[in-house]
């Protein structure tokens, strides 16, 4: 079996169960104890219930072993598409061109974005500055222009073009853009200020990141969130057979979304949200512990003149 293959069998598994099948079955056999256990009977009947239920506990230790099997199996296939998608990464993505990068979108169901936007709106607030990794070409930016200020990050400039151009030169001038090496030593968010940001998002990004860089940006933007501020990020989730064949045709990374979870929550953030339609991305919310707090009054709108 091919490792999507894998995949899709355990989740299959996984949504079985005959401890439920046992459940559901004594409901009906103790009905028929009551009508039918009489006299006589009624130990011949729990005699052999007993036995039914031993058996159905046997047949779940097989399927338990199975499960078991099943994944022994994805640990060992899995080696391989950690190690390819960091090939992919170092060897081939970083040759992609501004323009394939910015048409590589996802398709949403109108439900998903509905939901999706909702989520960003309720962190849409004047009092928290924001950060968007890779803003592209997706509408994301609009539910969160309150965000003040609001940092826009990419490798290139030209990545930052198309989210410039739905904005008139007054806001353009407002957003502050930085550029982000991921290939260097040097940390990837240097530039921007420790325990400030409100609010980082990153859309569509991680989906073409291996573990290693992930992880590299979880302890980074750990470090630049303010205590309560919130990480939104999605990810290839290949606990999903979906996500596992777009490894496979090597267009994403391999990243299990439970593995990333833990490295999250081994980091010190707390799952917040997190929202799978049924296809290959999972968005995921993680906060840094604490509250919000803000000692802004409004918003500074003035600009500062050097004295002539």
């Amino acid at each position: 079996m091919k490792l999507s293959e894998l995949v899709a069998y355990r989740n299959d598994l996984s949504r079985l169960s005959a401890i439920t099948a046992w459940d559901r079955a004594s409901q009906d056999l103790a009905i028929i104890e009551h009508v039918a256990g009489t006299g006589d009977h009624t130990q011949q009947f729990t005699t052999h219930n007993q036995t039914i239920q031993s058996a159905f506990l046997n047949y779940q230790n097989i399927l338990d072993n199975l499960r078991r099997s099943v994944q022994a199996q994805i640990d060992h296939e899995e080696k391989y598409w950690f190690q390819e998608s960091y090939r992919l990464y170092s060897e081939e993505m970083v040759h992609e061109n501004p323009e394939y990068i910015l048409d590589r979108r996802m398709i949403l169901r109108p439900e998903t974005q509905d939901i999706l936007q909702a989520r960003l709106r309720s962190y849409n607030d004047w009092r928290q500055p924001g950060m968007i990794i890779r803003p592209g070409c997706e509408p994301w930016i609009h539910d969160l222009v309150s965000l003040d200020p609001l940092y826009i990050l990419d490798q290139d400039l030209v990545l930052l073009e198309p989210v410039l151009t739905n904005f008139n030169e007054v806001y353009q001038r407002r957003l502050r853009k930085y550029l982000i090496n991921e290939h260097s030593d040097d940390p990837i968010l240097k530039r921007m200020p420790d325990a400030q940001i409100g609010l980082c998002l990153a859309y569509n990004y991680f989906n073409f990141r291996p573990i290693e860089v992930i992880k590299r940006y979880l302890q980074e933007v750990f470090t630049k969130l303010k205590p309560g501020g919130v990480l939104i990020m999605t990810i290839n989730d290949c606990d999903h057979a979906k996500a596992v064949m777009l490894v496979e045709q090597h267009f994403c990374c391999y990243t299990p979304g439970q593995l990333i979870k833990d490295l999250a929550v081994g980091l010190g953030y707390e799952t917040v949200f997190e929202y799978n339609d049924g296809g290959p991305s999972t968005w995921m919310e993680f906060k840094k512990p604490g509250s919000v707090i803000s000692f802004k009054g409004g918003q500074a709108l003035a600009k500062i003149i050097p004295k002539q």
